[in-house]
């Protein structure tokens, strides 16, 4: 009997995944939500296929998970898996690449307007009453600005698509990207000065790894525009949150739109609750009804897809 553990709880309750998982023959469908590594452990000891979210798979995990073949995430991000670890243990590691593309682009477009006009300030007036718009920074017009897009996969081209509506130049870093698939959306390549010196909104949509970790800090504060938002629907550590908050008090940058965070339990900065230039949002873009009805098939699907003897889709390890 083959068994594939699903170790994340959501709603509505994967009730796809059991129904056709279980229809295939000899396979063993589990859904359970376990925290430490020796439950994790207990659980997942003969398991041929695991799904998971937050679960963090370091390679002593890995290590005593002697049957397991396949992980899927419920996401996009991979980040708290040792890829390298899984790839030499043969163990395929997918990401769900397609969910919440739409989802994510509409948050961070909100994101962009409600920075763009101010809403969350105007809004706080009006409900302490005030009808005055003194002390208020000025709303800016969107149409003729240059957005800049650090990144530009799916989420950052679905974006594109609807700044472009928005009459808003665009301008992309991003090495791993062709120059045919840029020009497709309007777009002109740059450096990462370049970016940082031009945008008038920067649009941050890159993976979490070593590389990108703080790829945004003092530094880079130092050469934005004043006038410049800078917006992050990707992944909290790609930005110095602390340096950001002191860009934001300094008035070195005019505004910041996340929905993303470093420390995400809890921990953070509390400065940044306290920054009227701040728009916060509890890393909720792709919550929807409709992104999570997709992702649901697409992590069972390529799980349907492995066990029936295929090759799974959206490999991140490299195998």
């Amino acid at each position: 009997m083959r068994k594939v553990v699903n170790l994340t709880t959501m709603a509505p309750e994967p009730s796809y995944e059991s129904a056709v998982i279980t229809a295939l023959p000899d396979v063993e469908y589990i859904s359970k939500a376990v925290k430490t590594e020796e439950e994790i452990v207990e659980l997942c000891c003969d398991a041929e296929v695991i799904f998971f979210t937050a679960t963090k798979f370091t390679r002593s995990l890995l290590e005593k998970l002697p049957r397991l073949k396949l992980l899927v995430r419920y996401g996009i991000g991979y980040d708290n898996v040792d890829t390298q670890a899984a790839k030499e243990l043969g163990i395929y590691v997918c990401n769900s690449p397609k969910y919440g593309v739409t989802d994510v682009a509409e948050h961070t477009v909100m994101l962009i307007f409600a920075a763009a006009k101010r809403a969350v300030e105007m809004s706080d007036r009006i409900r302490e009453n005030n009808w005055s718009g003194r002390g208020l920074g000025k709303a800016f017009r969107l149409a003729g600005k240059t957005i800049g897009f650090l990144g530009f996969g799916n989420i950052g081209r679905a974006v594109c698509k609807r700044t472009n509506a928005c009459e808003m130049t665009p301008i992309v870093y991003d090495p791993y990207v062709s120059d045919e698939v840029i020009a497709e959306y309007g777009a002109v390549r740059v450096t990462m000065d370049e970016l940082l010196c031009s945008a008038d909104i920067i649009s941050c949509h890159l993976p979490l790894n070593d590389k990108t970790f703080h790829t945004l800090g003092r530094e880079q504060f130092e050469k934005m525009k004043k006038t410049a938002v800078l917006i992050n629907t990707s992944r909290g550590g790609i930005i110095n949150e602390s340096e950001l908050i002191d860009a934001l008090e300094a008035g070195e940058i005019a505004g910041a739109g996340l929905d993303v965070f470093e420390d995400e339990s809890g921990g953070m900065d509390k400065r940044l609750t306290n920054v009227p230039l701040a728009i916060l949002t509890p890393h909720v873009a792709g919550n929807t009804p409709e992104a999570m009805s997709d992702l649901h098939r697409e992590v069972a699907d390529n799980a349907v897809r492995y066990l029936k003897g295929e090759r799974p889709e959206n490999i991140v390890n490299g195998l």
